[in-house]
């Protein structure tokens, strides 16, 4: 099975009960190709990268070979060996069958390019708060439009080739109203609460994200669009029962949602994207707070 799109910010922990973080941790984060930003956390246990979904780590892109190598520890060394992939690994630039690891080492997988950190080295922290600004909406803290639409696109792949796919948008009704009234940072408290409540809701492999202002969308990999109805609703439900604690007292929020399923008339992720934005406004249209859905056909 491929890497569903929620693991694509998830940070990997592959770690045997005897494994000390202290003295071995260390972390591959990739720097160019599909899913920037993804990091695999190393500690004690060997990690093997390639394409198939028996890898620890499966990168799904063509370039990269059913199993392409290895990474493990060995008294606090890191090293990495080459499985007899087509497009070699190449360590600073330099083809590869077995080699020791350095921090900062840059390894190129394929056309996919990863570097490797110890864990808590400066660089490494510093790459920490570049992969957070680079991938994360700093005021709901989910992942902000360009991670989230590299994630759907992913996932869009595998529908086009069968797998069963929904998408949600979520817009928050009258949100102009509050920024107007009561100011910005009282709508920035809402957004907050919001997105804490949108985060409560997900299931493993499910991607959430904000689009920009008060919308936000999530990806339902595997979800009919009868249970994604369901989810929608009671992610409607859930945002309404919410009380946020703004100047002037506690205040109910509502959302408006359209819901959609991938369907094969649709040709790309924009197709998908404005299908689920038309039943948003349906939402919006036939008086908010609701779920609309296309249907499928």
């Amino acid at each position: 099975m491929s890497e569903n799109p929620g693991d694509r910010l998830t940070t990997r922990r592959l770690r045997s009960p005897a494994g000390d973080l202290a003295n071995t941790g260390a972390r591959l984060v990739v720097i160019h190709g599909d899913s920037p930003g993804r990091c695999v956390e190393l500690i004690d246990k060997p990690v093997t990268i390639g394409r198939v979904s028996g890898c620890d780590v499966q990168i799904d892109h063509s370039s990269v070979s059913r199993t392409h190598c290895t990474v493990w520890v060995q008294d606090g060394q890191f090293n990495i060996r080459d499985l007899g992939s087509t497009n070699k690994t190449v360590v600073n630039g330099h083809a590869v069958e077995s080699s020791e690891l350095k921090d900062g080492d840059t390894i190129a997988i394929g056309e996919i390019v990863l570097k490797f950190f110890r864990r808590e080295s400066l660089e490494d922290r510093y790459h920490q708060v570049m992969v957070e600004m680079a991938t994360v909406d700093t005021l709901t803290q989910l992942p902000n439009r360009r991670i989230w639409r590299s994630g759907l696109e992913g996932a869009v792949a595998k529908a086009s080739e069968g797998a069963v796919l929904s998408l949600v948008f979520i817009d928050l009704d009258h949100f102009k109203r509050i920024n107007d009234e009561l100011g910005h940072l009282a709508g920035d408290d809402v957004l907050k609460a919001v997105a804490g409540v949108i985060r409560d809701s997900l299931a493993p492999g499910y991607l959430a994200g904000r689009l920009g202002g008060e919308e936000f969308a999530v990806v339902l990999p595997g979800v009919p669009l009868a249970r994604a109805i369901d989810y929608a609703e009671l992610l409607r439900q859930a945002i309404e029962d919410l009380q946020v604690d703004l100047p002037g007292g506690p205040r109910a929020i509502t959302t408006s949602i359209g819901a959609v399923q991938w369907q094969p008339g649709f040709q790309a992720p924009a197709d998908f994207m404005r299908a689920a934005d038309a039943e948003l406004f349906r939402a919006k249209s036939e008086g908010r707070n609701r779920v609309c859905a296309r249907e499928i056909g």
